[in-house]
Protein backbone atom coordinates (compact mmCIF):
# COMPACT_ATOMS: atom_id res chain seq x y z
CA UNK A 1 0.00 0.00 0.00
CA UNK A 2 1.55 3.43 -1.02
CA UNK A 3 0.60 6.55 0.63
CA UNK A 4 -1.36 8.17 -2.10
CA UNK A 5 -4.98 10.09 -1.37
CA UNK A 6 -7.52 8.52 -3.08
CA UNK A 7 -8.93 10.51 -5.92
CA UNK A 8 -10.18 11.16 -9.24
CA UNK A 9 -7.72 12.94 -11.62
CA UNK A 10 -9.60 14.59 -14.18
CA UNK A 11 -6.65 15.17 -17.19
CA UNK A 12 -9.79 15.93 -19.98
CA UNK A 13 -13.05 18.05 -20.18
CA UNK A 14 -14.90 14.43 -21.18
CA UNK A 15 -14.03 13.33 -17.65
CA UNK A 16 -17.08 15.12 -16.25
CA UNK A 17 -19.37 13.25 -18.63
CA UNK A 18 -18.06 9.75 -16.20
CA UNK A 19 -17.52 11.39 -12.80
CA UNK A 20 -19.70 13.07 -10.84
CA UNK A 21 -18.17 16.50 -9.45
CA UNK A 22 -17.83 14.81 -6.07
CA UNK A 23 -17.10 11.35 -6.84
CA UNK A 24 -14.36 10.25 -4.49
CA UNK A 25 -12.91 6.34 -4.44
CA UNK A 26 -14.64 4.78 -1.52
CA UNK A 27 -13.19 1.59 -0.04
CA UNK A 28 -15.81 -1.10 0.40
CA UNK A 29 -13.90 -4.02 2.21
CA UNK A 30 -10.39 -5.38 3.04
CA UNK A 31 -8.30 -7.48 4.31
CA UNK A 32 -8.08 -10.19 1.10
CA UNK A 33 -4.77 -11.55 -0.65
CA UNK A 34 -5.70 -10.97 -3.97
CA UNK A 35 -8.51 -9.59 -5.61
CA UNK A 36 -9.91 -10.03 -8.65
CA UNK A 37 -12.51 -10.77 -11.26
CA UNK A 38 -15.45 -8.48 -10.00
CA UNK A 39 -18.69 -8.83 -12.02
CA UNK A 40 -22.40 -7.20 -11.51
CA UNK A 41 -24.86 -9.87 -10.92
CA UNK A 42 -28.06 -8.46 -11.17
CA UNK A 43 -30.17 -11.69 -10.55
CA UNK A 44 -28.88 -11.54 -7.35
CA UNK A 45 -28.18 -7.91 -6.86
CA UNK A 46 -24.55 -8.35 -6.08
CA UNK A 47 -20.86 -8.04 -7.61
CA UNK A 48 -19.49 -11.17 -7.10
CA UNK A 49 -15.20 -10.91 -7.09
CA UNK A 50 -12.15 -13.61 -6.75
CA UNK A 51 -10.00 -13.73 -3.94
CA UNK A 52 -7.66 -16.13 -6.15
CA UNK A 53 -4.91 -16.83 -3.72
CA UNK A 54 -6.93 -17.20 -0.96
CA UNK A 55 -8.88 -19.46 -3.07
CA UNK A 56 -12.67 -18.40 -2.23
CA UNK A 57 -14.80 -15.58 -4.07
CA UNK A 58 -16.89 -12.89 -2.06
CA UNK A 59 -19.62 -11.17 -3.28
CA UNK A 60 -20.72 -7.12 -1.96
CA UNK A 61 -24.58 -6.90 -2.34
CA UNK A 62 -26.99 -4.09 -3.14
CA UNK A 63 -27.43 -4.18 1.00
CA UNK A 64 -23.99 -2.94 1.74
CA UNK A 65 -23.02 -6.26 2.99
CA UNK A 66 -19.80 -8.69 2.46
CA UNK A 67 -20.89 -11.88 2.09
CA UNK A 68 -18.97 -15.37 1.48
CA UNK A 69 -19.79 -16.94 -1.71
CA UNK A 70 -17.60 -20.38 -3.02
CA UNK A 71 -14.77 -22.11 -0.63
CA UNK A 72 -12.77 -23.53 -2.24
CA UNK A 73 -13.47 -21.31 -5.32
CA UNK A 74 -10.73 -23.53 -7.77
CA UNK A 75 -8.88 -20.36 -7.77
CA UNK A 76 -11.21 -18.62 -9.83
CA UNK A 77 -10.55 -15.37 -11.26
CA UNK A 78 -12.38 -13.56 -14.24
CA UNK A 79 -16.09 -13.35 -14.52
CA UNK A 80 -18.83 -12.37 -17.09
CA UNK A 81 -22.84 -12.53 -17.69
CA UNK A 82 -23.72 -14.70 -20.13
CA UNK A 83 -26.15 -13.62 -22.68
CA UNK A 84 -29.36 -15.43 -20.24
CA UNK A 85 -27.61 -13.69 -17.41
CA UNK A 86 -26.06 -16.51 -15.97
CA UNK A 87 -22.80 -16.35 -14.18
CA UNK A 88 -19.49 -17.33 -16.10
CA UNK A 89 -16.27 -18.35 -14.62
CA UNK A 90 -12.72 -18.73 -15.20
CA UNK A 91 -11.28 -21.33 -12.91
CA UNK A 92 -7.69 -21.47 -12.64
CA UNK A 93 -8.00 -24.15 -10.28
CA UNK A 94 -10.49 -26.65 -12.95
CA UNK A 95 -8.35 -24.79 -15.80
CA UNK A 96 -11.76 -24.70 -17.02
CA UNK A 97 -14.42 -22.18 -18.49
CA UNK A 98 -17.41 -22.90 -16.03
CA UNK A 99 -20.97 -21.18 -15.75
CA UNK A 100 -23.31 -21.43 -12.42
CA UNK A 101 -26.59 -22.73 -12.97
CA UNK A 102 -29.54 -21.74 -11.08
CA UNK A 103 -29.22 -23.99 -7.99
CA UNK A 104 -25.80 -23.14 -7.79
CA UNK A 105 -24.26 -26.06 -9.25
CA UNK A 106 -21.47 -25.24 -11.85
CA UNK A 107 -21.08 -27.10 -15.42
CA UNK A 108 -17.66 -27.19 -17.03
CA UNK A 109 -18.15 -25.11 -20.88
CA UNK A 110 -14.74 -25.89 -22.04
CA UNK A 111 -11.30 -27.56 -20.55
CA UNK A 112 -9.53 -28.80 -23.38
CA UNK A 113 -8.58 -28.28 -27.10
CA UNK A 114 -7.67 -30.60 -29.90
CA UNK A 115 -6.76 -33.26 -27.24
CA UNK A 116 -5.17 -31.43 -24.66
CA UNK A 117 -6.17 -29.66 -21.28
CA UNK A 118 -6.52 -25.69 -20.87
CA UNK A 119 -3.82 -24.06 -18.76
CA UNK A 120 -6.04 -21.92 -16.69
CA UNK A 121 -8.62 -19.58 -18.22
CA UNK A 122 -8.26 -16.22 -16.61
CA UNK A 123 -10.48 -13.25 -18.17
CA UNK A 124 -13.54 -13.80 -20.64
CA UNK A 125 -16.02 -11.29 -22.44
CA UNK A 126 -19.30 -11.36 -24.00
CA UNK A 127 -19.43 -11.15 -27.40
CA UNK A 128 -23.03 -9.91 -28.89
CA UNK A 129 -23.38 -12.62 -31.08
CA UNK A 130 -23.50 -14.50 -27.58
CA UNK A 131 -19.90 -16.31 -27.62
CA UNK A 132 -17.82 -16.27 -24.89
CA UNK A 133 -13.96 -15.20 -25.62
CA UNK A 134 -11.31 -16.10 -23.23
CA UNK A 135 -7.95 -15.76 -22.54
CA UNK A 136 -5.49 -18.68 -21.12
CA UNK A 137 -2.30 -17.53 -19.75
CA UNK A 138 0.04 -20.24 -17.83
CA UNK A 139 -0.26 -17.85 -14.22
CA UNK A 140 -2.44 -20.94 -12.90
CA UNK A 141 -0.35 -23.66 -13.34
CA UNK A 142 3.04 -21.08 -12.77
CA UNK A 143 2.00 -19.93 -9.72
CA UNK A 144 1.57 -22.29 -6.51
CA UNK A 145 -0.33 -19.73 -5.08
CA UNK A 146 -3.01 -19.09 -8.39
CA UNK A 147 -4.08 -22.57 -8.74
CA UNK A 148 -3.08 -26.71 -8.57
CA UNK A 149 -0.24 -26.50 -10.76
CA UNK A 150 0.22 -29.27 -13.41
CA UNK A 151 2.15 -28.80 -16.94
CA UNK A 152 1.09 -26.70 -19.71
CA UNK A 153 -0.20 -29.06 -22.86
CA UNK A 154 -1.24 -26.04 -25.15
CA UNK A 155 1.42 -25.35 -27.40
CA UNK A 156 1.15 -21.27 -26.98
CA UNK A 157 -1.24 -19.18 -24.55
CA UNK A 158 -4.26 -18.89 -27.04
CA UNK A 159 -7.31 -16.85 -26.78
CA UNK A 160 -10.82 -19.15 -27.38
CA UNK A 161 -13.87 -18.15 -28.78
CA UNK A 162 -17.08 -20.64 -27.03
CA UNK A 163 -19.76 -20.59 -30.01
CA UNK A 164 -23.21 -20.55 -28.85
CA UNK A 165 -23.79 -23.75 -29.97
CA UNK A 166 -20.71 -25.44 -27.98
CA UNK A 167 -17.95 -25.32 -31.03
CA UNK A 168 -14.68 -24.32 -29.32
CA UNK A 169 -11.75 -22.45 -31.44
CA UNK A 170 -9.00 -20.25 -31.05
CA UNK A 171 -8.80 -17.14 -32.92
CA UNK A 172 -5.75 -15.27 -31.47
CA UNK A 173 -2.41 -17.22 -30.86
CA UNK A 174 -0.29 -14.60 -31.19
CA UNK A 175 -0.08 -13.24 -27.69
CA UNK A 176 2.23 -13.38 -25.05
CA UNK A 177 0.41 -13.50 -21.77
CA UNK A 178 -3.39 -12.79 -22.95
CA UNK A 179 -5.02 -11.65 -20.02
CA UNK A 180 -8.05 -9.19 -19.92
CA UNK A 181 -10.45 -8.80 -22.35
CA UNK A 182 -13.38 -7.11 -23.57
CA UNK A 183 -15.89 -7.14 -26.34
CA UNK A 184 -15.92 -3.38 -27.25
CA UNK A 185 -17.90 -3.83 -31.06
CA UNK A 186 -19.57 -6.10 -32.90
CA UNK A 187 -16.34 -6.15 -34.47
CA UNK A 188 -13.54 -5.00 -32.07
CA UNK A 189 -12.27 -7.32 -28.84
CA UNK A 190 -9.77 -5.35 -27.07
CA UNK A 191 -7.09 -7.66 -25.46
CA UNK A 192 -4.59 -6.89 -22.67
CA UNK A 193 -0.91 -8.48 -23.18
CA UNK A 194 0.70 -8.59 -19.57
CA UNK A 195 3.71 -10.04 -21.43
CA UNK A 196 4.64 -6.87 -23.20
CA UNK A 197 2.29 -4.56 -20.85
CA UNK A 198 0.46 -3.11 -24.30
CA UNK A 199 -3.49 -3.10 -25.16
CA UNK A 200 -4.07 -4.78 -28.32
CA UNK A 201 -7.33 -4.42 -30.63
CA UNK A 202 -8.39 -6.91 -33.05
CA UNK A 203 -11.12 -6.75 -35.66
CA UNK A 204 -13.29 -9.90 -34.75
CA UNK A 205 -16.27 -11.25 -38.08
CA UNK A 206 -19.44 -12.85 -37.70
CA UNK A 207 -17.34 -16.28 -38.47
CA UNK A 208 -15.52 -15.79 -35.15
CA UNK A 209 -12.01 -15.38 -36.68
CA UNK A 210 -9.68 -12.26 -35.55
CA UNK A 211 -7.45 -10.12 -37.22
CA UNK A 212 -4.76 -7.75 -35.07
CA UNK A 213 -5.51 -4.20 -35.75
CA UNK A 214 -3.05 -1.98 -33.74
CA UNK A 215 -1.83 -1.61 -30.49
CA UNK A 216 -4.75 0.50 -28.08
CA UNK A 217 -2.99 1.95 -25.65
CA UNK A 218 -0.48 1.49 -22.66
CA UNK A 219 -0.73 2.29 -19.32
CA UNK A 220 2.02 3.98 -16.75
CA UNK A 221 2.69 2.56 -14.35
CA UNK A 222 1.50 -0.91 -14.10
CA UNK A 223 0.04 -3.04 -16.49
CA UNK A 224 -3.48 -3.76 -17.58
CA UNK A 225 -4.85 -6.42 -16.18
CA UNK A 226 -8.84 -6.35 -16.48
CA UNK A 227 -10.66 -3.67 -18.37
CA UNK A 228 -14.09 -2.69 -19.50
CA UNK A 229 -15.79 -0.49 -21.66
CA UNK A 230 -19.38 2.05 -21.38
CA UNK A 231 -21.86 2.73 -23.22
CA UNK A 232 -20.34 5.39 -24.94
CA UNK A 233 -17.75 3.52 -25.88
CA UNK A 234 -14.58 5.05 -23.88
CA UNK A 235 -12.17 2.19 -21.83
CA UNK A 236 -11.93 2.11 -18.10
CA UNK A 237 -8.62 -0.16 -17.62
CA UNK A 238 -6.83 -1.46 -14.31
CA UNK A 239 -3.66 0.15 -13.73
CA UNK A 240 -0.78 0.20 -10.99
CA UNK A 241 -2.05 3.18 -9.52
CA UNK A 242 -5.70 2.17 -9.69
CA UNK A 243 -7.94 3.22 -12.94
CA UNK A 244 -7.49 4.43 -16.45
CA UNK A 245 -10.11 5.86 -18.15
CA UNK A 246 -9.38 6.51 -22.43
CA UNK A 247 -11.37 7.61 -25.44
CA UNK A 248 -12.31 5.07 -26.80
CA UNK A 249 -10.17 4.88 -29.58
CA UNK A 250 -6.85 4.92 -27.12
CA UNK A 251 -5.65 7.74 -28.12
CA UNK A 252 -6.17 10.56 -25.35
CA UNK A 253 -6.25 9.49 -21.12
CA UNK A 254 -9.61 11.44 -20.15
CA UNK A 255 -8.85 10.58 -16.41
CA UNK A 256 -7.44 8.41 -13.26
CA UNK A 257 -8.92 6.72 -10.50
CA UNK A 258 -6.25 7.20 -8.51
CA UNK A 259 -5.72 4.23 -5.61
CA UNK A 260 -3.20 3.41 -2.63
CA UNK A 261 -2.58 0.16 -4.67
CA UNK A 262 -2.51 -1.59 -7.43
CA UNK A 263 -5.64 -2.48 -9.31
CA UNK A 264 -6.11 -5.72 -11.07
CA UNK A 265 -10.17 -5.51 -12.69
CA UNK A 266 -12.86 -3.70 -12.80
CA UNK A 267 -16.55 -3.45 -13.65
CA UNK A 268 -19.87 -1.43 -13.82
CA UNK A 269 -22.33 -2.53 -11.46
CA UNK A 270 -25.19 -0.97 -8.67
CA UNK A 271 -28.95 -1.40 -8.55
CA UNK A 272 -28.85 1.70 -11.91
CA UNK A 273 -25.46 0.11 -12.90
CA UNK A 274 -23.69 3.33 -12.29
CA UNK A 275 -21.01 2.28 -9.88
CA UNK A 276 -17.87 1.38 -10.78
CA UNK A 277 -16.80 -1.47 -8.76
CA UNK A 278 -12.67 -1.89 -8.63
CA UNK A 279 -10.71 -4.84 -7.15
CA UNK A 280 -7.23 -3.31 -6.04
CA UNK A 281 -4.81 -5.98 -4.26
CA UNK A 282 -6.15 -6.30 -1.06
CA UNK A 283 -9.48 -4.93 -1.16
CA UNK A 284 -12.54 -3.45 -2.87
CA UNK A 285 -13.45 -0.22 -4.41
CA UNK A 286 -16.40 1.53 -5.21
CA UNK A 287 -16.56 4.91 -7.22
CA UNK A 288 -19.73 6.43 -8.25
CA UNK A 289 -20.13 7.31 -12.31
CA UNK A 290 -22.20 8.54 -14.38
CA UNK A 291 -22.42 6.18 -16.93
CA UNK A 292 -23.15 2.43 -17.20
CA UNK A 293 -21.25 -0.66 -18.56
CA UNK A 294 -21.27 -1.45 -22.43
CA UNK A 295 -22.98 -4.69 -21.16
CA UNK A 296 -24.34 -3.70 -18.07
CA UNK A 297 -27.75 -5.38 -17.14
CA UNK A 298 -30.56 -3.67 -14.56
CA UNK A 299 -31.23 -5.29 -11.28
Amino acid sequence: MSDLIPRIERLDPEADAVFPAEAVPERLAGGFVWTEGPVYVPARRRVVFSDVRANRTWAWTDEQRLEPEEHPSHHQNGHVIDAEGRLIACSHGRRALLRQEADGSWTTLADSFEGRRLSSPNDVTLHTDGSLWFTDPTYGIDKPEEGYGGEREQPGNFVYRLSPDGELTAPIRDRNKPNGIESVAEDRILLADTGDAATYAYRVDPAGTATLEREWFRVSPGKTDGLRADEEGRIFSSAGDGVHVFSGDGTRTLAKVLLPATAANLCFGGRDGRELFITATDALWRVPVLVRGRWQRSA
